[in-house]
């Protein structure tokens, strides 16, 4: 069986630093809290819990004075406040291309109505729309657009000004923002894709391999939002998409008479997941 990895399956860079960053901090630190899982791979949770990184969901979880990271998904700007109020330690691992978003919502809010296109419950927009304040709406599907319109009504902003999740769905984005332009009649419509780069070579590459392959490998987690992206993109075009976690998901899988596989990876998939996926296939 031939396998062939995505060029750009695995870890973006902002989750390659937050590891990293996130290992030698444990190492540092006698205790160290992360607000939320690091990164969407249990895999990678479970070996830093391991060296002493207890996670948390709630600020009011971590003792006063101690040591806290922050994800790469980011926070919102209360949660900094609260940090400081409690004296707490802050290790900022937020993706800057997550922090750029965040800086721009801020910027904008007093003068523009904010959508930020996305995943309502995902940490990165719940702290995206910290920044943005309360004039602001985050659109995941169609069915929210008259919400937003009706709540953009309710200011004086004539400016609407949209963002992305660094990670939605390419196609997602331009379709909403279509139907943005058609609803949103008489606003000035300010349209900023802060869709990041590694995410779109990512689909990109996605939507060529699910093409050519009959069966095409997505690997990262259940909850990570631009790995279900991913699998979105490749049944489009494959006929057979399977959503695996590791290599041990393989086993009920039939492979009988499949020639070539395609592997494709979420950002928060770590290089030896990839591999040893690779292995358990080539060995079937």
């Amino acid at each position: 069986m031939e396998v062939v990895i995505g060029k750009f399956a695995g870890f973006c860079p902002g989750v390659s630093y937050a590891v990293r960053k996130a290992n030698q901090s444990v190492m540092e630190n006698k205790t160290i809290y992360c607000l939320g899982e690091l990164v969407h791979n249990q895999q990678v949770v479970n070996k830093l819990k391991a060296k002493g990184m207890i996670t948390v969901e709630d600020i009011e979880q971590v003792p006063d004075g101690a040591t806290i990271l922050f994800r790469s998904h980011g926070v919102a700007q209360a949660i900094y406040e609260r940090a400081k109020e409690k004296n707490l330690k802050i290790i900022d691992l937020t993706c800057g291309r997550v922090r750029a978003v965040q800086k721009k919502v801020e910027k904008e809010k007093e003068k523009a109505f904010i959508i930020i296109l996305g995943k309502k419950n995902h940490p990165e927009v719940i702290g995206e729309k910290g920044f943005a304040g309360e004039n602001s709406f985050v659109i995941e599907t169609q069915k929210d657009m008259l919400d937003a319109y009706q709540e953009y009504k309710k200011t004086n902003f004539e400016k609407v000004y949209v963002v992305a999740q660094t990670t939605f769905s390419n196609n997602n984005f331009d379709e909403l923002v279509k139907q943005i332009k058609k609803s949103f009649t008489g606003a000035d419509i300010i349209v900023d894709k802060t869709i990041c780069e590694a995410t779109e070579n990512r689909q990109k590459e996605m939507q060529e391999m699910a093409e050519v392959f009959h069966t095409m490998i997505i690997i990262g987690g259940k909850n990570s939002a631009n790995t279900k992206a991913l699998v979105e993109i490749a049944k489009q075009k494959c006929k057979n998409v399977y959503h695996i976690q590791t290599a041990e998901d393989l086993k009920n899988i039939d492979f009988t008479g499949i020639e070539t596989v395609g592997i494709m990876a979420g950002a928060s998939t770590p290089r030896e997941i990839i591999l040893s996926v690779k292995n358990r296939l080539i060995c079937h």
